[in-house]
């Protein structure tokens, strides 16, 4: 079994591969959690950067992708 990387930028890429695979909007609230879940992650392990850096390069866009995907999918109704 391959070790996965815990990299923030590594975890963020993989989130971004969840949402793009992400079919119906039902499986956006899942994705959502998991956004959130990495977004406690970084805040407890380390909370100095979490705002300084990773709440506006990485939590952030996350989110707007994920915006643009619920979007692209009430648009299709």
């Amino acid at each position: 079994m391959d070790k996965r990387s815990t990299h923030y930028g590594d975890v963020a890429k993989w989130i971004e591969k969840v949402i793009d695979s992400c079919e119906t909007y039902q499986q956006t609230f899942a994705v959502k959690k998991l956004i959130g879940n990495f977004r406690k992650q970084l805040m407890n392990k380390t909370p100095d950067k979490y705002w300084r850096k990773y709440q506006y390069e990485v939590i952030w866009p996350l989110d707007a992708m994920l915006a643009a995907k619920r979007q692209s999918f009430i648009e299709k109704f």
